[in-house]
């Protein structure tokens, strides 16, 4: 029994460990793949350009986000506008090119809060044998006018684990919206709520 015991409380410490671990270790690898893309990428132009005695280790991050900011800064300025919106129109043309820059660009819009058209609204879908979870990605649907209805709204449902989703057009009064926010509801839609947060 005591065998039994210590076996117990040693997988528990282990797996409390692991659970703290991982996701720090995640964290981090993600933040300095990032800066190390920032460094490789605006590093070797920079010592392209500039003598080698001017070049340090960091100045690729530094230029990067400064170049990333000045970018930010000059969408503002509507003729810089308008050449962003003509050269997004020729990505949109190239069959793949556009898959992979529509699938970033949603992805970025997703973790941007203060884009309130990127918004989620977290909802209940009755399916008749029961409820799924699900979020209104688009509640006018006017580019839709051969499929989609006035009463209707396009909804995405993840699947757990992240193997897929649906997106379905539904009535309003088949979807009850809950007060969760998206990451929440992602979170407890991909464990299978398993983990038993929200």
């Amino acid at each position: 029994t005591k065998y039994l015991e210590r076996k117990f409380m040693l997988k528990k410490t282990f797996w409390n460990g692991l659970k703290i671990f991982v996701p720090i270790v995640v964290t981090v690898a993600i933040v300095v793949w990032a800066f190390s893309t920032l460094e490789t990428f605006f590093g070797h132009l920079l010592q392209l350009v500039i003598p080698p005695g001017y070049y340090f280790k960091g100045l690729g991050i530094l230029v990067g986000v400064a170049v990333i900011f000045l970018i930010g800064l000059l969408l503002n300025a509507w003729v810089v506008r308008k050449l962003y919106d003509v050269a997004e129109r020729l990505v949109q043309r190239i069959p793949l090119i556009k898959t992979l820059y529509n699938a970033v660009q949603d992805l970025m819009s997703y973790f941007d809060k203060s884009d309130k058209s990127a918004e989620q609204q977290s909802v209940l879908v009755d399916i008749g044998i029961g409820k799924v979870m699900g979020f209104i990605t688009c509640d006018v649907l006017t580019n839709l006018p051969l499929l989609a209805k006035d009463d209707e709204v396009l909804v995405y449902i993840p699947l757990s684990y992240q193997i897929g989703g649906l997106s379905v057009m539904i009535k309003k009064s088949a979807i009850t919206t809950i007060a969760w926010p998206a990451n929440q509801a992602m979170s407890f839609i991909l464990t299978a709520g398993m983990t038993g947060k929200k």
